[in-house]
């Protein structure tokens, strides 16, 4: 049975359509994230499930209890919907010490003073903060209030865990560290977890299912590879990194053995063949997506490999970034941002052939 089932949920503000008639289920277990612009209603949506917001439309239900049903007028409080949160904020109280942060959860809850002893101390046990448990809060590091957040949602062992965006206040180091740290616990436990995020990388590293979110509506769901390399639309193609979106026209296509379509597509002065989720029909526009890292620099004038496209351009720009370098490159009256090694020396003006195999180019509809 599902943890989380959203139907047809959704939010109006005015004329606004915050969430549009959104629908999902979350598995026992399952750590699926929100992913969007700011304004794309990923965290209404997470606040309706908590109860925060009042759906205008559809249906909530956690654990198989339906806990909102707008068409009835059936709303459960949040302090009934045995749910863990974790804010942007964190919401740490100051004037309390950090057993007695993540104790409030259970003396609300009227709980033994033997039972909130042996909770709280396994809880901060959970996120390394046990030897911190006499300390005032204001007196720590904002990794380490992250995880008194957390210890605090976990501590009445919520069926559901939600998070709003509980890594942004962190630097780029902390903020890797703190999400592999968490997955692990995650992953431990096997809480049922529910994140916002507008972090793409944050998304990809933490998540069983990533669902992809615009304007209020859901644009795909699926794995993180899945949603990477075989996005449904040019927006969600386009949310992640910087891609190629070459425009071409097909040829022709044919089904595959996997269910999938290869296409043959012809673009400006170039021609090859890419695989689709659907079928196109002949003389159609598509839009060939072709990543960055995927791009493959040779000398010019290289012929083209079997199973590869080719065109023969420039380098116009190169910024070394560490561990990779930032390449453009023009070729076919086109500018290509690829991903080479940090080692691969660049001169502008450097006469290249740019490749790319067939399985690592995509096409959506134009």
């Amino acid at each position: 049975m599902p943890s989380v089932t959203l139907e047809e949920i959704g939010r109006h503000f005015g004329d606004v359509k915050a969430v549009d008639r959104v629908n999902l289920s979350v598995a026992h277990g399952e750590f699926v994230t929100l992913l969007g612009p700011s304004g794309c209603g990923k965290t209404t949506t997470l606040r309706m499930v908590a109860g925060l917001e009042r759906n205008d439309t559809g249906r909530v239900s956690i654990g198989g209890r339906v806990v909102s049903d707008a068409r009835v007028g059936l709303f459960v409080p949040p302090d009934l919907r045995q749910l863990g949160m974790v804010f942007q904020s964190y919401a740490i109280w100051p004037h309390m010490t950090v057993f007695d942060n993540v104790a409030y959860p259970l003396r609300v809850r009227r709980a033994t003073k033997a039972e909130i002893r042996d909770k709280v101390t396994a809880a901060l046990r959970l996120v390394e903060m046990e030897r911190f448990a006499d300390r005032p809060a204001p007196a720590l590091s904002g990794g380490q209030q992250q995880r008194v957040a957390i210890a605090r949602a976990l501590v009445f062992e919520p069926e559901v865990l939600l998070l709003d965006e509980p890594l942004s206040n962190l630097d780029a180091r902390l903020r890797a560290q703190m999400g592999d740290e968490f997955r692990a616990l995650q992953r431990r436990l096997k809480i049922t977890t529910l994140y916002v995020t507008h972090d793409q990388e944050e998304a990809m590293a933490l998540s069983d299912r990533i669902v992809v979110m615009q304007q209020g509506r859901i644009l795909q769901i699926g794995a993180p590879e899945t949603v990477y390399h075989r996005p449904a639309s040019r927006a969600v193609a386009a949310f992640f990194g910087t891609p190629n979106m070459i425009a071409a026209k097909v040829a022709a296509c044919q089904p595959t053995d996997d269910g999938d379509y290869m296409l043959a597509v012809e673009g400006a002065a170039w021609q090859g063949r890419c695989r689709a989720a659907e079928r196109f029909g002949r003389d159609e526009a598509v839009l060939v997506v072709v990543r960055p890292e995927n791009v493959i620099l040779a000398a010019p004038d290289t012929p083209a490999r079997d199973g590869h496209i080719a065109w023969s351009g420039h380098i116009v720009d190169g910024i070394f970034r560490g561990p990779h370098r930032s390449i453009a490159a023009e070729a076919g009256g086109m500018r290509f941002h690829i991903e080479a090694p940090a080692t691969r020396p660049v001169s502008i003006g450097e006469a290249v052939t740019l490749s790319v195999a067939t399985d690592n180019v995509w096409a959506v509809r134009a």
